[in-house]
C-alpha cells in the first residue's frame, strides 16, 4: 500500500512545463489586486459551520489535478476530486477549492486569477494549464502564511468538460477582475473624500484664526 501510494505521488504526467513556469510569474500581478484570502473551514464534505452555509457553489466537476515541481523539473499529481468554484456572500470574490477523494484532504483553495489565462497542454485537448496562488496545505502540512503561486495543470474526462470548465474559469476570472477593479476604486475614492475633509478643515481653522 504504501508503495503504491509512493508511486502515485511520484507520477509525472505528459505536459509541457514551460507555459505554466510563465504563468507564475504573471499571476504575481493578477492576484495582487485582490487582497482575499479564500474562505475554507475544513471538510466541506461534511462541514455544516455557519461559515461554510455561507458558501455557494457556481461550478462543480471531477477531474485530476497536477502541480509542477520545480525542483523535480516534473508534474506531480496532487489529487483526484471535485474542483469547485465558490463563493461566500459576504466575500467579492469567487475562489477554487479541491478536495481529494475518500482522504478529504485540501489540495488546492485559490482565488481564481483576476488576469488569469487558461492555456492548452500540449498534445491534449482535455488538459488546462493556468497559475494561481494556492493557500492549500503543503505535503508535510505546512500551511504557508499569504500563500503559494503554483504552476496547476488540470485534467477532464473529455475536451467537452475541459471546455465547459475553460467558460467558466473565464466568466469568473472577469468577475474577479471587477470587484477588483471596484475595489481599487472605492479605496481611491475614499481617500480622495478623506483628503477633501481634510482641506476644508484646514481651511475652516484658518478662516477662524
Amino acid at each position: 500500500a504504501k508503495s503504491k501510494a509512493r508511486k502515485q505521488r511520484q507520477t509525472r504526467a505528459q505536459l509541457s512545463p514551460s507555459k505554466t513556469e510563465r504563468m507564475a510569474d504573471q499571476v504575481k500581478n493578477a492576484d495582487s489586486t485582490a487582497e482575499f484570502t479564500p474562505v475554507v473551514t475544513g471538510l466541506s464534505e461534511i462541514d455544516t459551520t455557519e461559515i461554510q452555509k455561507k458558501i455557494k457553489t457556481v461550478y462543480e466537476q471531477r477531474c485530476l489535478l497536477y502541480f509542477f515541481d520545480k525542483e523535480r523539473g516534473a508534474w506531480i499529481t496532487r489529487g483526484k476530486g471535485n474542483i469547485r468554484i465558490q463563493k461566500h456572500e459576504d466575500a467579492a470574490f469567487h475562489q477554487m477549492v479541491l478536495y481529494e477523494e475518500k482522504t478529504y484532504k485540501l489540495r488546492l483553495c485559490a482565488v481564481v486569477p483576476p488576469e488569469g489565462k487558461l492555456e492548452a497542454n500540449e498534445g491534449s485537448d482535455r488538459t488546462w494549464t493556468f497559475a494561481c496562488t494556492d493557500y492549500s496545505p503543503t505535503e508535510d502540512g505546512d500551511e504557508k502564511a499569504g500563500g503559494q503561486i503554483r504552476s496547476c495543470a488540470i485534467k477532464f474526462k473529455n475536451s467537452e468538460i475541459a471546455d465547459i470548465f475553460k467558460a467558466e474559469f473565464e466568466k469568473y476570472s472577469a468577475a474577479n477582475k471587477k470587484a477588483a477593479e471596484d475595489k481599487t476604486k472605492g479605496s481611491t475614492e475614499g481617500s480622495s473624500k478623506t483628503e477633501a475633509k481634510k482641506e476644508e478643515e484646514k481651511a475652516e481653522t484658518e478662516k477662524t484664526a
